[in-house]
């Protein structure tokens, strides 16, 4: 279920993300993985907090049970800790502080399906 929408500045360095969550409150299959997550989050992680998609091209996937990314931790009232974020996959890590992720899912309560997780033409890995 999505959060209330909130106002106000974001904290360009993130010391209010914690507080809000908004971006880890998105559909299944949001997040997705690349080799280079998978080998940074360990099979460990990867059998936690993942799933692999049973059909080809065989896709993995945060678990998200449909309202919320499965490594969200929700057990303290209004604080949205990511039980994965020091090896979370580069999808999130492209969500920062005030990025047009961030801005609208402040906006929504929640990450909007117009967010697109694309590099920069010409970026490198």
């Amino acid at each position: 279920m999505p959060l209330s929408p909130l106002s106000g500045d974001v904290d360009p360095d993130g010391a209010d993300c914690v507080a809000c969550g908004r971006c880890c409150h998105h559909g299944p299959r949001t997040v997705h993985l690349l080799e280079s997550d998978e080998a940074r989050l360990g099979d460990e992680l990867l059998a936690q907090y993942t799933v692999l998609e049973k059909r080809p091209p065989y896709f993995r996937f945060v678990k998200n049970e449909g309202a919320r990314c499965g490594a969200l931790d929700c057990t303290t009232p209004g604080k949205y800790p990511c039980a994965i974020y020091a090896r979370r996959p580069d999808d999130c890590r492209i969500v920062e502080p005030g990025s047009p992720a961030c801005l609208e899912a402040r906006r929504l309560g929640h990450l909007g399906s117009s967010v697109k997780f694309e590099r920069e033409k010409g970026e490198r890995a």
